[in-house]
């Protein structure tokens, strides 16, 4: 209802911006009330394009970005909608409102459903609106996974009950049957002593149900792929229940599968929609038309953060290091330097000083080789408007995860070497999650998140999220 508000307040805003759009309704009514007409089509229109997006769907609220990303994309097919029926039925539909309408209606709808979002997380962690959850897995992996339920309380799942079990023998066959046994639960705190331990049997999803529970959540032993899982998955699903799993960074997946279902062999292909010839267009246009305009707005203050910089110590203003970049192909960044001269040929013996490992992600707080000027535009951003013309030539794009130095690509893992099979990027991420207070496996997370599932709506949402965490500051320094 909310969001079927932020269209009408849409239309309402254009109406007295333009007047003459005003006076459109009440002048092609096909029936006897033009108004009325018209503010029922944009209402279904807004409807239908956030249901294609998948917007209505559960946990939607707790995604993030992604959230984002789904109302840029509805806003797209609400405009093609608009478009398509005013063309159709000959309505000949002023510009201020098939334009004006989907645009305005995307921005009030990202504002609603962020103040939605805060509220949502604000009652979570009051205990409310959460899912009630049972819990299956080794004792180990239950005390692992209630721990980290109840620190991240916005997740949303709230343990009702235990069920832990072992694995006493496993088929040579991954995808046979497991053969699962209950197993002693020993409760290590006053919150685990609050749930219901449950015995491992074929009544389980009866008893889930039972209980009320919206969710079961596998935390380890039962394999993936397993007949065991699949049964499972069939059980509980079929009640209305939904089968969740914790995860690590290599089962991200955002593959789409085909089957091609030859009768000698049936094949599964699977395609990452994005990596498309379309969309890398797509996103090597964005990233000119947005770095053209943020040189020309942002000109004027990078001219005066040049000459204050140099002002400052007599030392050059921008800094130029080596980054690699896409495929591992190296490249000169290009930064508003924050530190005293030669400042880099100490990271090693910081490092050492302060007791940190120096590899990836290496980022001392009050660092003493940042200079007065330079800790105001790390803490602004400001620092990092140089890298619009490493977008506007090409070795960057706008979002995408970090560029970083030679010796920390050598210290990349298998799966995080994937980082590179995608431009660096000014913003991304990492950086609208909380930047330098991150762990290290946070970051890898997100990072390969982003490579398995970027968009260009997504891109979008992330960089008008980053706008905030510069107002705030997050991770910074």
């Amino acid at each position: 209802m909310l969001d079927m508000a932020m269209t009408l307040l849409a239309a309402a805003i254009i109406m007295m911006l333009y007047p003459e759009a005003h006076a459109y309704p009440f002048s092609h009514a096909m029936i006897h009330n033009g108004m009325s007409e018209y503010l029922t089509l944009i209402c279904l229109s807004w409807f239908v394009s956030l249901a294609l997006s998948h917007i209505f769907e559960r946990h939607t609220m707790g995604e993030g970005y992604e959230l984002y990303s789904k109302i840029y994309k509805a806003a797209c097919i609400n405009f093609i909608l608009l478009a398509t029926i005013s063309y159709l039925s000959k309505m000949d539909t002023p510009r201020s409102l098939t334009v004006g309408v989907p645009i305005l209606t995307a921005l009030l709808t990202t504002i609603e459903r962020w103040l939605m979002r805060r509220a949502l997380q604000r009652n979570r962690h009051r205990g409310e609106y959460n899912y009630p959850t049972v819990v299956v897995g080794s004792p180990e992996g239950l005390h692992r996974v209630i721990a980290l339920l109840e620190e991240h309380k916005g997740l949303g799942y709230d343990p009702i009950a235990v069920c832990p079990v072992v694995a006493v023998q496993t088929d040579h066959d991954s995808s046979g049957p497991q053969h699962l046994v209950s197993a002693p639960f020993t409760p290590i705190n006053d919150r685990e002593r609050t749930l219901r331990v449950l015995p491992m049997n074929s009544h389980l999803p009866q008893t889930a149900k039972y209980l009320k529970a919206n969710t079961v959540m596998i935390a380890d032993v039962i394999e993936r792929y397993s007949e065991t899982m699949r049964t499972l998955s069939l059980a509980v699903e079929s009640m209305g229940i939904e089968l969740a799993f914790s995860s690590a960074v290599a089962d991200l997946d955002g593959a789409s599968l085909h089957l091609r279902n030859h009768p000698s062999m049936p094949v599964f292909t699977a395609r990452l929609p994005q990596y498309s010839m379309l969309t890398r267009t797509s996103k090597r246009l964005v990233d000119i038309i947005g770095s053209s305009i943020a040189l020309v707005l942002s000109s004027p203050i990078m001219a005066f953060i040049a000459i204050k910089v140099r002002m400052e110590d007599g030392g050059p203003a921008i800094y130029k290091q080596q980054r690699i970049g896409l495929y591992g192909k190296p490249f000169t960044l290009y930064k508003f330097r924050s530190m005293s001269v030669n400042a880099d040929k100490q990271d090693v013996s910081l490092a050492e000083q302060t007791g940190a490992d120096h590899g990836i992600l290496f980022k001392p707080k009050n660092d003493p080789r940042v200079t007065p000027f330079g800790h105001f535009i790390r803490k602004t951003s400001l620092d990092e408007f140089p890298q619009f013309f490493n977008v506007f030539i090409g070795n960057m794009s706008l979002v995408g995860p970090r560029p970083q130095q030679r010796y920390e690509v050598e210290q990349y893992g298998t799966l995080y070497s994937s980082r590179l099979l995608v431009k660096p990027g000014i913003t991304g991420l990492w950086q609208i999650s909380g930047r330098s207070d991150l762990s290290q496996e946070e970051a890898e997370h997100l990072d390969v998140s982003y490579i398995q599932n970027w968009s260009i709506t997504g891109d979008l949402a992330i960089l008008l999220k980053t706008v905030s965490v510069v107002i705030r500051g997050t991770g910074s320094y």
